[in-house]
């Protein structure tokens, strides 16, 4: 049965579909138009990562056609609304599974956009600026089902600190984040939020997050004021400046 068992990841990942069982999608779209009997419909598929909406679907899709049973890919993503998205490909998790008090779960779920985050060298694993950003996303989520159903806060960081133990490759990958209450009261809440970060049962690492949420009017003011005062002092750094070349001239 070993040899049914593959493994599909993104073309980023060239470098890691380098080994058995391992296809990157065009290998497998070039596969699949060869062989019309291929995969056999005995096979366990596993979609990771780097893969579009559009290719995963289409890829389920052929897969079923082919009577393909054991198919196993990443679920729908979070709602932008709750990830404080505007784009879905920004989008980094799946939508969040309740798993106790407080507690939620997620998968990672990684497209084959190419920004500033997943732009990187090796085609092998999965860079950590990546998780960093999942974890950021899963703690917004958690947060807005947890407080902001019924009210109206606004998220400040406080603290953000990250540990790895292990690579993270383009394979399926969960997150189980975890709310630590600090100070809860009408007006204000600070907590920690932590995400456990999970891979073929290895513990790949942590990511910590301490919040405060505040009322969004107050902390909207707050915003604004600051705003203009990096302005302002923007202006006199400037100013200051040209007053020196003036006495230099």
């Amino acid at each position: 049965m070993e040899d049914f068992f593959y493994i599909i990841v993104g073309d980023d990942y060239e470098e890691f579909a380098k080994q058995n069982h391992v296809y990157t999608v065009s290998d497998f779209y070039k596969k699949v138009t060869e062989h019309t009997d291929w995969p056999h419909q005995h096979a366990n598929i596993i979609i990771g990562q780097g893969i579009n909406y559009h290719n995963r679907k289409f890829i389920e899709e052929l897969l079923v056609e082919r009577k393909i049973e054991h198919i196993q890919s990443i679920p729908p993503i979070a709602k932008l609304s709750d990830t404080h998205k505007c784009t879905e490909e920004n989008v980094l998790i799946t939508a969040p599974e309740k798993l106790g008090k407080l507690s939620y779960g997620f998968n990672l779920s990684i497209t084959d956009k190419v920004d500033r985050l997943s732009d990187h060298v090796t085609n092998q694993h999965v860079g950590a600026m990546l998780l960093m950003e999942a974890a950021r996303q899963a703690t917004i989520v958690v947060l807005e089902l947890e407080y902001c159903q019924n009210a109206s806060f606004g998220l400040i960081l406080d603290n953000f600190v990250s540990n790895f133990n292990e690579y993270l490759f383009p394979l399926p990958t969960s997150l189980q984040t975890t709310i630590i209450e600090k100070k809860v009261s009408s007006k204000n809440i600070t907590v920690e939020v932590r995400t456990s970060i999970t891979q073929t049962d290895t513990h790949i690492g942590t990511i910590s997050l301490d919040v405060t949420l505040c009322d969004s009017k107050i902390l909207g003011k707050i915003e604004s004021r600051k705003s203009q005062g990096a302005v302002k002092a923007l202006s006199e750094i400037n100013e200051n400046i040209l007053e020196k070349e003036l006495e230099i001239a």
